[in-house]
């Protein structure tokens, strides 16, 4: 099996390197890059994710200004996996790892950006612990309710490849996280980073999604009504994981929000249009320095 260290020559080593305590003594592994004093960025990747998911983030101008922190959930990365499905599947557990990781690298006041199934624990993370410590926030593609909540919210053509990335037998898998990020993105990837994306999918753990996509029937519309940042939902022109539908319906229910339609993008907007969430992360960042 390919390991972090084998394909660690496409993101530069990080400056902090932690793994820390989360909900129910699961340890939660946890990167930060860029200067220590910079506004702080967390960045929550989806599923199949890890830190290789901010690759040219990680490795752009903006990590040479802000602190931004790279976070491994649980089943993923170099953090645990417990083999249970309940271990993925209540709510707070997402929230208690999240809140871990802000302590362990003190980090009082952040930009908060999720991708992917990390719209659902940046939410899990707002509903349990507040947002006071949230300066804004931007979902990129990113599922902000939880599986169950409704069906128009998520494409559902998608999730057969999801499906076949649970596979107990490993070359399935594999080859199952193969096409998925193929079928993700708009264009061909450059093949390290392709690579690299595969390699850490193939690491995560099939017990996370049956246990984390279970049916969590509770919207998130009241955590939605609450918020009082800016809050950016930004989708590629050529996504094909989340719906227009989800988009929408974040937009009536979060007061400050507004939406960035990114040209020529697929379901990576973090990795195909760096450049412009890049800017978006600064605007975040240059409105709560106005406020």
């Amino acid at each position: 099996m390919t390991s972090h260290s084998a394909i660690q020559p496409v993101i530069p080593s990080p400056r902090a390197s932690v793994r820390v305590a989360g909900a129910n003594g699961v340890f939660i592994a946890a990167q930060a890059w860029g200067p220590a004093d910079g506004p702080a960025v967390l960045l929550i990747h989806g599923f199949l994710g890890g830190r290789f998911s901010w690759a040219p983030l990680i490795r752009g101008p903006l990590a040479s200004k802000a602190n931004l922190v790279t976070v491994e959930l649980r089943g993923h990365g170099d953090s645990d996996k417990p083999a249970e499905p309940s271990a993925y599947a209540d709510s707070k557990m997402w929230a208690d790892d999240i809140a871990a990781v802000t302590s362990a690298l003190g980090l009082k006041r952040f930009i908060l950006v999720a991708h992917s199934y990390g719209g659902v624990v940046a939410l899990d993370y707002l509903r349990h612990k507040g947002s006071s410590a949230v300066k804004g926030m931007l979902l990129l593609a990113a599922v902000a309710e939880p599986p169950g909540v409704s069906q128009d919210h998520v494409r559902p053509d998608t999730l057969p490849a999801l499906q076949a990335s649970t596979s107990q037998d490993l070359s399935e898998r594999v080859g199952a996280i193969r096409g998925f990020v193929q079928a993700i993105s708009r264009s061909p990837l450059p093949a390290d980073l392709h690579d690299a994306l595969i390699a850490q999918g193939a690491i995560s753990t099939p017990f996370m999604p049956a246990g984390a996509f279970a049916r969590r029937p509770v919207s998130n519309v009241d955590v939605f009504a609450k918020l009082d940042m800016p809050v950016v939902f930004a989708c590629g022109s050529h996504e094909n994981v989340v719906t227009q539908a989800l988009v929408d319906h974040v937009l009536r229910a979060v007061p400050r929000s507004t939406s960035r339609t990114l040209d020529n993008v697929g379901h990576l907007p973090q990795i195909e249009a760096a450049e412009q969430v890049e800017e978006l992360i600064a605007d975040l960042i240059a409105s709560s320095c106005s406020q």
